[in-house]
């Protein structure tokens, strides 16, 4: 794996990152507020993609991985607020919890555990939050079964995306100290793998927007005729 490789593949999660985000946002008034959220949330991620990328020529290269460990705590909350609303806004202290916990465990690794290093706990604790509510919202779906095709449902692809990209993040975090403490890996495969899981989750978003954009238009078309 080169250089030329993983940058290549760090440039386009940052693209899909704010193509996502303008997807979700555009038409802002008409969307739903799960793809409001959603829309914010890959900004976040955009964002601190760029922050990164803008300190690393300068003296403040150092702190290239802070604003990582920022955008998990507001994606974590903006996801815990969608599920909410999708399991019916049941155990809301749950879901408070749950975006609470990961704050709080999320700064005290940020400012006296990893601190400057990649801070892979606390991705680690996100992803097996978000497994968790993929894995509720599915349970759900199968109880509920929508009389629309499954496959036609925005959430359906929006939620396959974040379970397949958490679990092999799960599983790649949890190596990682292992990796760089143990095995003095330089991590240019690791972080690679990484984003190509990063982008393949940004694809299967784009096909739950597409069909969230149909259902919209479908939607218009029947109030004109009406």
């Amino acid at each position: 794996m080169t250089i030329e490789i993983y940058l290549f593949l760090a440039v386009a999660q940052t693209i899909l990152s704010a193509f996502v985000a303008i997807l979700s946002l555009i038409r802002y008034r008409s969307r739903s507020l799960i793809v409001k959220l959603i829309g914010w949330i890959f900004l976040a991620s955009f964002l601190a993609n760029m922050a990164s990328w803008f300190v690393i020529g300068t003296t403040l290269r150092v702190f290239v991985n802070a604003s990582y460990p920022i955008s998990l705590i507001i994606s974590l909350g903006l996801y815990s607020i969608i599920y909410y609303n999708l399991l019916h806004k049941k155990n809301r202290a749950g879901f408070v919890l749950a975006a609470g916990i990961f704050t709080i465990f999320a700064l005290i690794n940020l400012f006296f555990i990893q601190k400057t290093a990649p801070n892979s706990y606390s991705y680690l604790l996100n992803s097996a939050i978000i497994i968790v509510y993929c894995l509720l919202y599915f349970y759900v779906l199968i109880q509920d079964l929508p009389s629309l095709y499954v496959h036609h449902l925005p959430m359906f692809w929006f939620n396959s995306a974040l379970l397949i990209f958490h679990a092999g993040t799960f599983f790649l975090f949890s190596f990682h100290a292992y990796l760089v403490n143990v095995l003095k890996n330089n991590m240019l495969v690791y972080w690679s793998f990484h984003n190509m899981l990063s982008i393949m989750e940004h694809m299967i978003f784009l096909i739950g927007l597409y069909y969230d954009l149909r259902l919209l238009k479908s939607k218009e078309s029947f109030k004109t005729e009406l």
